[in-house]
């Protein structure tokens, strides 16, 4: 009897998708810019992703022909390698559709999600005011939306899973989708008065494992302006890195995705170091 092979205990996914975003393909090149900068200490594989080209409209999302393939083979990717841990560099926050699919199936729904991002990402193609695959992967991740991209969703999320963390910019029917759902959130000031009140929710849920989405446009702008949507009134690097570090130690972070920075040159901007450092030592 032939024996299944062993599981990465680390995946690094190299996944630069743009088109999630609209046409920005600089997050193409950025992303493979802090992949990049990356030690090498980490299995990796890289999603192929084509450069600039323009993207059409289909069923109210930009790009989707492209979208579902990339997608698609970033999930052939995570099947074929099974890692126990997976970290992932973006591209736009749709990748995390991928990422987080696949993780919360390996670990049978016992998965705290830590969503630090400006935007809470709970749109569909009807609400959506933009068509942007970017606003919607966190809905997808629930098991709503456009069937073609839920069906890539082997275990949906819980709400109970979730944490909004930094969330200040939500269209309406966002905000209305995280009361009715009771979706725990975290804002700017509750992350400045209290740094530890992120891991207390993540110890709270009984679920020993964490997943931390890392959208740069979390960031006070003034600090981190090089991100696709900088949104005023998010948190400086020093808390944001004191958070991160404290839930390093803290518990089981079984995967972390570093999405939306866009900047010019192959080059990591100074402000985005520490941030790539901290995942880079995870």
């Amino acid at each position: 009897m032939s024996r299944l092979p062993q599981p990465e205990p680390d995946l690094l996914l190299v996944f630069p998708q743009w088109q999630g975003a609209g046409q920005l393909p600089r997050l193409r090149e950025s992303a493979l810019a802090l992949a990049a900068a990356l030690p090498p200490t980490r299995s990796r594989v890289e999603v192929s992703v084509e450069p600039d080209h323009p993207l059409s409209i289909e069923h109210g999302i930009a790009g989707r022909s492209e979208l579902l393939t990339q997608l698609a083979a970033a999930r052939r990717l995570l099947d074929s390698e099974r890692p126990a841990r997976v970290f992932a560099v973006g591209g736009d926050c749709g990748i995390e559709t991928a990422v987080l699919s696949n993780l919360n199936a390996r670990y049978a729904g016992s998965l705290a999600v830590v969503w630090l991002d400006a935007h809470p990402d709970l749109n569909t193609p009807e609400s959506s005011p933009s068509g942007h695959f970017h606003g919607m992967p966190l809905r997808i991740l629930l098991g709503e939306g456009d069937a073609a991209f839920t069906a890539l969703v082997e275990r949906p999320l819980r709400p109970d899973q979730l944490l909004l963390a930094g969330m200040r910019a939500p269209d309406p029917p966002e905000a209305a989708l995280v009361e009715g759902r009771r979706i725990r959130t975290l804002s700017t000031e509750s992350l400045l008065e209290d740094p530890g009140e992120l891991l207390r929710w993540v110890r709270g849920t009984g679920l020993g494992r964490a997943y931390v989405h890392l959208d740069l446009d979390v960031c006070d702008p003034r600090e981190v302006p090089m991100v696709a949507c900088p949104t005023p009134g998010g948190p400086s690097v020093r808390t944001l890195l004191e958070i991160l570090r404290t839930l390093g130690r803290e518990t089981s972070i079984v995967g972390a995705g570093l999405t939306e920075a866009m900047f010019d040159g192959a080059a990591v901007p100074p402000a985005l170091q520490p941030i790539l450092d901290w995942f880079g030592q995870q």
